[in-house]
């Protein structure tokens, strides 16, 4: 479900996400009585959670998301879901086996939309940084050490701009010692 809120927060602004998880609560608060399905007439966000209420709630999750989010995060869900339960079998098959494969495959493939939308982009901007800090008032320097990037990066861009990163020291230093040459031939 964290995968869902944090894609929102990429995608919307902060009143929109709090409206759209406000829908999916009452989706959720609104299953109707039947048989297999739990209800939660809170909605998602109750205080003490099992894995019992976890996996009840998945099922209902998947529908209650749906709109709010590209087709691909919900097949994910779903085949990661499908997965989950393949595994947690008292008994595996190789028919099981197959199935499992199977699902392990669809999950690869429909996982990408979340590298797509980069959601995966706070490694880059936090894991990293964090491990290269002293662990002692982290946040500034996960701060610090994201603006030196960013400079970074515009640098880069810059200088790919202006030609600055074609070819080598040594390409340019010839390239200038062949105009020297040039220019001291025609001058003579």
């Amino acid at each position: 479900m964290t995968w869902v809120e944090k894609y929102l927060c990429k995608t919307y602004n902060k009143w929109k996400v709090q409206k759209i998880m406000d829908d999916v609560d009452h989706r959720i608060a609104a299953v109707a009585l039947f048989s297999g399905l739990q209800q939660f007439p809170q909605g998602h966000g109750f205080k003490q959670w099992t894995g019992d209420d976890s996996r009840a709630l998945m099922k209902v999750y998947l529908l209650a998301i749906e709109g709010h989010v590209p087709q691909d995060v919900i097949h994910t869900f779903h085949v990661l879901l499908d997965f989950c339960y393949l595994v947690c079998r008292n008994i595996i098959t190789e028919d099981s086996l197959l199935q499992i494969e199977d699902t392990l495959s669809h999950f690869h493939h429909y996982c990408k939309i979340f590298r797509t939308m980069g959601v995966n982009k706070h490694i880059k901007a936090v894991k990293e940084p964090w491990r290269q800090s002293s662990h002692f008032n982290a946040l500034d320097q996960i701060l610090l050490t994201n603006q030196w990037l960013d400079k970074l990066s515009a640098l880069r861009v810059d200088f790919v701009h202006r030609g600055m990163l074609t070819g080598t020291c040594l390409s340019a230093a010839n390239a200038l010692c062949k105009s020297h040459i040039s220019y001291e031939i025609s001058f003579n």
